[in-house]
């Protein structure tokens, strides 16, 4: 009966063991996490080049940063996202342009080494609100 008893505790010891060593699942958007180099235009035929940071902070979350050119020159800027999310290969998030005023939401699909989407401007804190602006994005993997 001891070596059962024995045989049972060391089991139960090694399956806890087994499980404290085994990886946590990745989060959503794990996989496309770091440095992506894209190209944007808008409906009005402007157009321009991004540079988007994807990365998780601390407390677990979602977050990084867009730089932002603007191939007419002028208005280039860098912002910190907002809002920042996957859900399975669906990305969104939001962003606040160097006026204050008003907000970028970009939308997309990532895969593997690309992506793609949709971006908008509108008012900040007013997402009902027809945009100001829109248009399209793309993106490669750095």
């Amino acid at each position: 009966m001891r070596k059962v008893a024995l045989g049972f505790w060391m089991l139960i010891a090694g399956l806890m063991l087994s499980a404290a060593a085994a990886p946590a699942p990745a989060a959503d958007g794990d996989q496309y996490l770091g440095s992506w180099a894209g190209t944007w235009t808008g409906q009005d035929g402007s157009s321009g080049h991004f540079t988007l940071t994807l990365q998780r902070g601390g407390d677990g979350k979602l977050g990084g940063s867009i730089a932002v050119t603007n191939d007419g020159g002028g208005g280039d800027y860098t912002s910190t996202l907002k809002n920042a999310g996957f859900t399975g290969d669906k990305f969104t998030a939001a962003y606040e342009p160097p006026d204050g005023q008003s907000e970028i939401t970009l939308k997309g699909t990532f895969a593997a080494k690309s992506g793609a989407g949709d971006w908008s401007l509108g008012a900040k804190a007013q997402p009902s609100a027809a945009p100001f602006a829109s248009g399209a994005w793309k993106i490669v993997k750095n």
